[in-house]
């Protein structure tokens, strides 16, 4: 993994060494190259040569203009601050503490790769997936989430559940409402009558009026889906020109039925868990999906999103190439869900929000 280009600048000699046999002596010293500076001629000389920066810690009683070649300044300060002093961090704390403070800090709000904008025409239906690398992440729970919220907020927006055995009765009111699994069968046999009856067999929440398709839960009924039915629902979907955008709640596997969602999706939320699991299996899977989906620019349209995120990152983690884009918080009534209801979580709809405005800076 390329190095990220740290450059440290206090007029502490003493620090300035300690910050140097610790980087050198630690895992650290596979993430960072850097550059220290303890006398300020030297320190601008370096600035105005306009070298690329990745990361800027330099010490509070320094003012420091904004620089383009700049992606993150920190400053450290010697009293201990509060959480809400975003961009200082305790000058003092144990080295490995602070470091893991500072990938945080870029990683999370200037260290992200740009994305090419998607340009699609306005009032274009997008398609959103919300996928991964490997079971347990989080997906359903976040897609339900993103469909209520953008409902909330005035868009109009469809849930699609392609899972292999999916959750719907879970997360919407399904009590006395007709099925859509005759959707199913048109799919297969009658493509010409598929728009016309394809609205008859959209269901509507009760508690969210978010519009969704009620298929009883059968593995054997969605394997049986190819990609060609996949993209024919999808096309039909978009053609209704009803919706703003489509969230669809992937499974974590490759089978027809994601490939042919994926190729569709104008972005995916790739989700990731703090684990090693996660992150090695996203490493190699979102590589090899541009062969998979013969689209070499693929991961122009995937946000990583690390989902139960408690603050930090390990530096193990952090080591792997995955670069996060956006974050979903560690909630622990969630530890044990039993019920609809605990799903209501400002702080988690705060998160999805965040994630919602992302999109018109990406072009969806």
């Amino acid at each position: 993994m390329k190095k990220l280009r740290l450059v440290l600048f206090d007029q502490e000699i003493e620090y300035i060494e300690l910050f140097a046999n610790y980087i050198r002596s630690s895992d650290y010293a596979q993430r960072f190259d850097v550059k220290l500076f303890s006398q300020e001629e030297h320190f601008q000389q370096y600035i105005n040569y306009g070298e690329p920066t990745d990361i800027l810690l330099v010490s509070n009683d320094q003012s420091i203009q904004e620089y383009p070649q700049i992606e993150s300044i920190l400053y450290l300060v010697e009293d201990m601050v509060d959480e809400s002093d975003v961009g200082q961090l305790f000058k003092y704390q144990p080295l490995s503490q602070l470091l893991s403070n500072v990938l945080t800090y870029h990683y999370e709000r200037n260290g992200k790769r740009e994305k090419k904008k998607i340009q699609k025409a306005d009032g274009e239906t997008k398609i959103i997936s919300v996928f991964s690398a490997t079971g347990g992440t989080g997906k359903t729970t976040t897609a339900f989430h993103l469909a209520k919220q953008m409902k909330e907020e005035g868009l109009e927006v469809f849930y699609l559940n392609l899972e292999l055995v999916n959750s719907i009765a879970l997360l919407f009111d399904v009590e006395d409402k007709p099925s859509s699994s005759p959707l199913l069968y048109y799919l297969k046999t009658n493509a010409v009558q598929l728009q016309s009856k394809l609205k008859d067999l959209i269901v509507v929440d009760r508690d969210t009026s978010v519009p969704f398709f009620y298929f009883h839960p059968s593995a054997e009924e969605m394997l049986d889906l190819s990609e060609q039915e996949i993209n024919l629902l999808l096309d039909t979907l978009t053609q209704l020109e009803t919706y703003h955008y489509i969230v669809i709640d992937l499974e974590s596997a490759l089978d027809p039925i994601e490939l042919a969602a994926l190729k569709k999706s104008d972005q995916v939320l790739w989700l990731l868990s703090n684990d090693m699991y996660s992150f090695h299996k996203t490493s190699y899977l979102l590589e090899e999906l541009h062969g998979l989906l013969n689209d070499g620019a693929f991961s122009d349209r995937v946000q990583l999103v690390l989902n139960r995120y408690t603050g930090m990152i390990d530096p193990k983690l952090a080591d792997s190439g995955i670069e996060i884009d956006g974050y979903l918080p560690y909630i622990p009534e969630w530890k044990q869900l039993i019920t609809k209801e605990q799903l209501e979580n400002p702080v988690f709809s705060e998160y999805v929000d965040k994630l919602i405005r992302s999109f018109s800076r990406v072009g969806v």
